[in-house]
């Protein structure tokens, strides 16, 4: 939800060599220390050479940054037999499956399980990989520049080996580097919280609520320190938070209750934190409800209308939005599960287009078939990294009044218009503001409301109408659903625009975003789920629901059969606590 954006990911190039002269290999051999990086081919060429650009001269070198769900979902979806040759870029070399991230955190599956090789569908197309970063992007000259992910490479005097940084050229850029942790500008979460967004947070989730528990199963360990040791907090009650809580809340009460001593069980606190009166409050009213009432009859402490402060290493300032109460929340290990930022990548795609096309420093601003605008319909930008910019409809209020409005030959038109022209003036505009068609739908309500007692609206009336649904206009969330829907669109679009870059330049279609449902698991087997056109459920049933559906929408085959046996395997033997310690 990414998303990154964040829900957020990293890279790899394979096939075009990158290269360094005779003299640099000579020199490598002579070094004592080995020389290791994560490219997939042996240096042979000049360090300034670039990658070079497409295999045949009519194909386009598309370059993807990314491996998350808009770069996965793109390049599964684009056709092998499209006129694109695909090289993608990140210093991640898998695609992660971000919503069972809180159930790996826990042991419920295991990590390897929702994790796929991403060059398991690069080398099934044909196309290539490098496991790098990108640090720069030159849209003017349509190059980016990527450095070797592995962090060893110098030679004898501490300096960067010749190939470690290397560029590669594009004809088009597909942007999927997905979002980081947003701290807010609160102190001290950087110093004191774990982020929620990789598999590494959740390894080192898992490590440490095991560490945990087995000091506090040591001898003579007082009371207080048990309840330090002991108390979790969640920071941010989203899907991610209230998920991780959930997961935790099971591992504790089905797992450890049964192999610790029964004694530490009363010190155990777990505690989420949100600025909302409800958890999942982006979700419908109903669910939120129903969560925020399951999860404090489980005894997960809600602290709910509560704004963090700060962050100190033993304790959550916050203060209660209502009363502007202030306390302390002691905590033996916080989570920072609060929102998403951008990318420092996007902000130097920014730097490099012209001045004022990206007004939005929060992410890319993209139009209706995602090309990033300033850039010429050369960068696209899929999940977490990107929004659709949508028209408002107020910058065309009086063209569209005038159209429905009877005029004189002399140009004078109605002051005041009827119900039926209204809808007129608003259905003329749907096609260019598809929201508008929410007005036309409900006319009778909205025009109650902006109408004078006269039963006409006049020019007035009509623009504040028009600056309410404006006003209403919001951003796609940032769902692993918006990021999955994009990169699908936008593979289609390259396909169907076959590598003509008059059509990839054109309006032929547009993406439009098509909400199947919200789920979230809020643990002891139950879930929530809203389903579009259905209903709302709630409870066993939905939990049935959510890890039927989260088990069969794994990227690959080989993911399906692995989170189906964790699945199972916890339900009969329950979690693995091990700890492997170094």
């Amino acid at each position: 939800m990414f998303p990154a954006a964040a829900m957020t990911s990293r890279v790899a190039l394979g096939g075009a060599a990158v290269r360094t002269g005779a003299n640099a290999r000579a020199n490598a051999k002579a070094r004592a220390r080995p020389i290791r990086a994560a490219i997939s081919e042996p240096p042979a060429a000049p360090a300034s050479e670039q990658v070079p650009a497409a295999r045949g001269a009519a194909r386009k070198k598309v370059v993807v940054l990314g491996s998350g769900w808009g770069a996965i979902s793109f390049v599964k979806s684009l056709p092998a037999s499209a006129p694109y040759d695909v090289v993608l870029v990140s210093p991640r070399n898998y695609f992660l499956y971000t919503p069972l991230l809180p159930g790996a955190a826990t042991g419920a599956v295991e990590e390897r399980s929702i994790v796929e090789p991403i060059r398991r569908p690069i080398a099934e197309k044909g196309w290539k990989y490098y496991e790098a970063a990108c640090i720069d992007v030159d849209a003017k000259a349509k190059k980016i520049t990527c450095r070797a992910a592995d962090p060893e490479c110098f030679d004898d005097k501490g300096r960067d080996c010749e190939w470690h940084t290397f560029d590669v050229d594009y004809d088009y850029l597909v942007t999927a580097v997905g979002a980081v942790p947003n701290t807010f500008g609160v102190p001290g979460v950087e110093e004191n919280c774990m982020f929620f967004k990789e598999i590494v947070h959740a390894a080192r989730f898992r490590r440490e609520v095991n560490e945990r528990f087995e000091r506090a199963t040591l001898p003579d360990v007082p009371e207080a320190r048990l309840r330090e040791l002991l108390t979790f907090v969640v920071i941010g009650a989203g899907p991610t938070g209230v998920e991780l809580a959930a997961e935790l809340y099971d591992m504790v009460y089905q797992d450890v209750a049964e192999m610790y001593p029964s004694r530490l069980i009363p010190f155990v606190s777990i505690k989420i934190i949100d600025l909302q009166e409800k958890i999942l409050s982006a979700y419908d009213r109903r669910i939120a409800e129903y969560a925020t009432d399951f999860f404090q009859r489980a005894n997960i402490e809600c602290l709910l209308n509560k704004q963090v402060g700060e962050v100190k290493p033993e304790a959550v300032v916050i203060t209660d939005k209502i009363t502007g109460e202030t306390s302390e929340v002691p905590f033996g290990l916080a989570v920072w599960c609060s929102g998403i930022g951008l990318n420092p990548l996007c902000e130097k795609i920014m730097d490099s287009l012209p001045e004022g096309t990206q007004e939005n420093r929060r992410s890319l601003a993209c139009d209706k078939n995602l090309r990033v605008n300033g850039s010429d319909g050369i960068i696209f930008a899929v999940g977490d990294c990107a929004t659709i910019v949508r028209p408002r409809s107020m910058s065309k209020a009086m063209e569209l009044y005038k159209s429905a409005a009877r005029c004189a030959d002399a140009d004078e038109c109605e002051i005041d218009l009827d119900k039926d022209q209204i809808k007129a003036a608003l259905t003329k505009g749907v096609e260019e503001f598809p929201h508008l068609e929410e007005v036309v739908n409900n006319i009778d309500d909205k025009f109650a409301v902006f109408a004078q007692a006269n039963g006409r609206c006049t020019f007035d009336g009509f623009s504040k109408m028009l600056t309410e649904v404006d006003n209403g206009l919001r951003a796609l969330p940032a769902t692993a659903q918006v990021a999955k829907q994009e990169g699908e669109y936008l593979a289609a679009f390259f396909a169907q625009c076959d590598g003509d870059a008059a059509r990839l330049m054109g309006d032929e279609t547009k993406f439009e975003y098509n909400h199947k449902g919200s789920l979230a698991y809020i643990g002891k087997d139950a879930a929530v789920a809203d389903i579009p056109g259905f209903t709302i459920v709630k409870g066993i049933a939905a939990g049935v629901i959510w890890k039927s559906f989260e088990t069969i929408s794994q990227v690959s085959v080989r993911n399906i059969f692995l989170v189906a046996a964790d699945m199972i395997r916890t339900k009969l033997f329950g979690r693995d606590i091990s700890r492997f310690v170094d």
